[in-house]
């Protein structure tokens, strides 16, 4: 067990995953939770039966923060995106070591002066973190995080890279896929409806090409993925701009086709092609009986108020990674593919979802602490060894399985 003090900031299904597993894992000396709401304030006592410290602290307070990470050796920050670089430049000013979730630049950034502009602050942040010898680690979930880690590892393997192709994807298993979307939210359901609607970007013949929001679903921009480990098809459609990553792996004018994809089960793209085309994802309010209402936030209200669309106790879903490489090692083709299969744990009452993201920024938080991992400065999960995170994983029963042809 490490003597560290661990804060996890943000008690939300991620939150409750993390703290499962440094619970389980009897990782840190102390650790304290933070959030605020009705809904955290009801299950405080439940934290302090277990032995952990519940705070209350709204993180738009920033005093309030930078006193409570000063506290910690720690922090494990998962909180709304809008807040994450906010607490990551506090944690390099109070030299507190970090793990987040979060890539501070979304996924579907596509404005180049405001790329520029937070880029330029994360290098800020980079070097008060690098100065004051502390490690920040982002974008160290699920999707982003284990795909870029499985990313490095591929491209580690080939001198010349000519695909690229990574899938994060969350969907229910067969016995659960029993409603009209054959799809349950295990995640934030406004996001996942946002993540609908949004320009994105791939790299066809070594040009970039941008896909438009309204053609996401588009038949000519999904494809099928057969699993046979899973004994499934997949519908698979682009998700982030893949540029962005291309620059962050060093491979942006090097690698011929790229694409960062998301996967549903069968029926779900052609659903949503139409949905989008007909505008119900729009944020832009329309009038009702003289009311604006949002066909986006309407969208997510109706779907939310369905128990159909939620996992029952008794339903799992399934975590999907996959990342495809192929090139040339040495003037000889080589083609590397990485997959993790993961299932719900219902007997801990914990989603995929929560394991692939909540264990892996658990796994992170205690490498740093017991000196593992000791790149200092702001990270990505792209300089974060294989080596590191495959065995711990494994003890979790989440496995990589690797083909090397």
């Amino acid at each position: 067990m490490s003597s560290k003090n661990l804060l996890i900031l943000g008690m939300g299904l991620q939150g409750k995953g993390a703290l499962h597993d440094v619970l389980a894992h009897n990782t840190f000396a102390h650790v304290t939770v933070a959030d605020c709401g009705a809904r955290y304030e009801s299950e405080k006592a439940d934290y302090e039966a277990r032995g952990v410290r519940a705070l209350t602290v709204d993180a738009n307070d920033e005093q309030a923060l930078r006193n409570l990470l000063a506290e910690h050796d720690v922090v494990i920050e998962l909180l709304p995106i809008s807040l994450a670089m906010k607490v990551g430049r506090i944690a390099a000013e109070t030299a507190t070591h970090l793990v987040s979730s979060m890539y501070y630049i979304g996924q579907s950034m596509t404005d180049p002066v405001l790329f520029r502009q937070m880029k330029q602050e994360m290098d800020e942040i980079d070097e008060i973190a690098r100065r004051n010898g502390c490690t920040l680690l982002i974008a160290f979930g699920m999707d982003p995080g284990l795909d870029l880690l499985l990313g490095a590892d591929a491209l580690s393997r080939m001198d010349e890279i000519e695909d690229f192709y990574s899938y994060g994807a969350g969907f229910p298993e067969e016995a659960a896929s029993n409603n009209p979307l054959s799809y349950k939210f295990s995640w934030s359901p406004h996001s996942t409806l946002v993540s609908y609607y949004r320009e994105t970007k791939k790299i066809v013949d070594g040009q970039t090409v941008v896909v438009p929001a309204d053609k996401l679903f588009a038949p000519e921009n999904t494809h099928i993925l057969h699993d046979e480990t899973l004994g499934c098809d997949l519908e698979c459609y682009a998700a982030g701009n893949c540029q962005n990553f291309a620059d962050m792996f060093g491979i942006s004018g090097k690698v011929r086709n790229m694409n960062r994809f998301s996967a549903r089960l069968p029926g779900h793209c052609a659903f949503w092609d139409v949905m989008v085309r007909c505008g119900f994802l729009r944020e832009e309010p329309v009038m009702v009986n003289g009311t604006p209402v949002s066909p986006l936030e309407f969208c997510t209200a109706l779907l939310t108020s369905q128990q159909q669309f939620w996992y029952r106790k008794d339903e799992r879903d399934v975590g999907y990674i996959r990342v495809e490489a192929r090139g040339r090692k040495n003037g000889t083709p080589v083609s590397v593919t990485h997959t993790i299969i993961d299932y719900a744990d219902l007997d801990a009452g914990l989603t995929s979802m929560q394991r692939l993201v909540g264990f892996t920024v658990a796994i992170a938080a205690s490498l740093i602490a017991n000196g593992n991992f000791t790149e200092r400065g702001l990270v990505m999960p792209m300089r974060v060894p294989l080596s590191l995170m495959q065995p711990e994983l494994a003890k979790r029963d989440i496995h990589i399985m690797t083909n090397i042809d």
